[in-house]
């Protein structure tokens, strides 16, 4: 039964709530953020903010996404009334087939490299979402970008140690971000010309100054020198569609996901599974138990069923429905119960952002080249890190998410959006694979259920829960815990049979979450300690 008001309680967190009545941004960025907010302070909207913010971040953070990567979003206009979901994920190449990489002597995809690399769709689902929704002109949405990349950032600290970490093993890696630097120690500028050449031919010409003439061909001829299978061709198509969100009811709450090829129904599972609950009357122990069960019936799902809806049939209307719920519940005992899979996704490098505006309009986007520099291929001289999505898809043509080409392999990337009594009342998300779900359900319990404001929502412990889904096998189970769970939750989880490890605090996700108090209308951001995101508002 809906209430008549979500109740927000303020706590103390490390970080500030920050509040704003006109605008408000969460990055993976700093100067993402920054940007975003500058667009609404110039008269543009939530989605030019996201857009320009999106930009950025493919400057700033290509250890996590970029030009060569995909994204997701959920956008609400006040205007239009409804959440529409965008997915700007691109396909398998036309010569990716399963026979050209069993004739290889491969029995799965690699994870790295130029034979792991699918058609990038994020270029045209920042345009795509500019051209439906933004105001600003497209070359003052992608100033501060193009600005960043032609003069120069700082090299931050996380950055410098991922490009520390692959630099030696990554000769495109070295030679775009290591060469240009004396040494990695943070502050020196990092400059990258042969992007910024890419970002004006996008500003000139749109879409077609990415996906077609120069630069397309420079693209395709740089991963084909490296022994990749793209063509010209594959790049000539529609890479951004505009879907229905799938949703469900969870206490009078809706809640908003991204539908397939994204994990977003995963979520949805999960929220259904422990609404059969009453979390008021459990304990720690149990709740934690429930939810890592609830985790492992949604996952087992996805290995089985998420698939592009154009190929294949993911069934995610009986995955989410309340009656499916019902029946799994039953599966959920005292005791910790096995997985189906011993399988976990690597892909660990996305990077998520969201906006809303003071006139009710609300945007969430998450983008990600999958992999920390996704394949590790710069193609040619784009300056463009090319992701690593294909490594996702199988080689089996009888499973769910087998490649094709033309398919689009199945996505972690996802992010929620929640309305009660036909209102706005929250959105976000969290980079993090695996960790996206599990994290995207913690937080939304402590936002809704223990009705904790948006920073100490992020701020919690949490958990992580191994194995989860392809491509990778061979994870052992095991129940990671932040340091801040109480003994008790530890040892309760362990004579429960979980494999409990403590670990370091702040170990899971990197989450950004907005919400609007509905008593007063102010518009709150927050942003997760754990990785470099801040939010910003006016």
């Amino acid at each position: 039964m809906s209430q008549s008001i979500h109740e927000i309680r303020y706590g103390k967190a490390a970080r500030t709530l920050i509040m704003g009545n006109n605008g408000v941004v969460a990055a993976g960025h700093p100067l993402a953020s920054v940007a975003g907010l500058k667009m609404m302070q110039r008269g543009g909207n939530a989605v030019d903010a996201a857009v320009a913010a999106g930009f950025v971040l493919a400057v700033v953070k290509h250890e996590a996404c970029g030009l060569g990567g995909d994204l997701f979003s959920l956008v609400y206009m006040k205007d239009e009334g409804k959440v529409r979901a965008l997915n700007a994920s691109g396909p398998a190449p036309g010569n990716a087939t399963i026979d050209a990489f069993k004739s290889r002597g491969l029995d799965a995809i690699p994870t790295s490299g130029p034979l792991s690399i699918a058609v990038p769709g994020a270029v045209e689902g920042w345009l795509e979402l500019h051209r439906r929704y933004g105001t600003l002109d497209r070359a003052e949405v992608c100033a501060d970008a193009l600005t960043l990349a032609r003069d120069g950032f700082p090299l931050y600290h996380s950055l410098a140690g991922s490009i520390a970490d692959w630099a030696p093993s990554s000769p495109d890696i070295h030679r775009c971000f290591r060469a240009p630097l004396e040494d990695l120690t943070p502050g020196r500028m990092l400059r990258q010309p042969e992007l910024a050449a890419v970002l004006e031919a996008i500003v000139r010409d749109g879409r077609d100054g990415f996906y077609r003439g120069d630069v397309a061909a420079r693209l395709c001829a740089g991963i084909r020198a490296q022994g990749g299978l793209f063509e010209e061709r594959d790049l000539d198509g529609e890479f951004a569609e505009w879907l229905e969100p799938l949703s469900t009811d969870y206490r009078g709450y809706r809640i908003l996901e991204q539908p397939p090829v994204s994990q977003g129904f995963v979520i949805l599972t999960m929220m259904n599974l422990l609404a059969g609950y009453d979390c008021s009357k459990m304990s720690r122990t149990e709740l934690a138990h429930v939810m890592v069960e609830a985790k492992k019936i949604a996952f087992e799902d996805r290995i089985r069923h998420l698939d592009d809806p154009r190929f294949g049939n993911p069934e995610v209307e009986r995955l989410i429905s309340k009656e499916y719920a019902d029946a799994r519940r039953a599966d959920i005992g005292d005791s910790a119960g096995p997985v189906s899979s011993s399988s976990a996704m690597t892909g660990s490098d996305t990077t998520y952002l969201c906006a809303a505006d003071g006139h009710g309009n609300v945007i969430s986007l998450i983008e990600s080249v999958f992999s920390v520099f996704g394949s590790r291929v710069v193609a040619g001289d784009t300056g463009l890190v090319m992701n690593n999505r294909l490594c996702s898809a199988r080689l089996d043509p009888d499973s769910a998410n087998s490649l094709q080409p033309g398919k689009r392999p199945a996505h972690t990337l996802n992010s929620y959006m929640v309305f009660h009594d036909g209102e706005f009342l929250a959105v976000g998300g969290t980079p993090g694979a695996d960790d996206q779900p599990q994290t995207n359900v913690q937080v939304l319990h402590n936002f809704l259920d223990l009705k904790m404001d948006p920073q100490c929502a992020l701020e919690a412990p949490r958990w992580s829960h191994v194995p989860g889904t392809p491509p990778n096998v061979g994870y052992p189970q095991s129940l990671r815990l932040e340091q801040g769970f109480p003994k008790e939750v530890v040892e309760g989880l362990a004579a429960k049979g979980h494999p409990v490890t403590v670990v370091a605090p702040w170990s899971f996700g990197g989450a950004a979450l907005i919400a609007r108090d509905p008593r007063n209308g102010t518009l709150m951001a927050a942003a997760d300690p754990r990785r470099d995101g801040y939010a910003v508002g006016w």
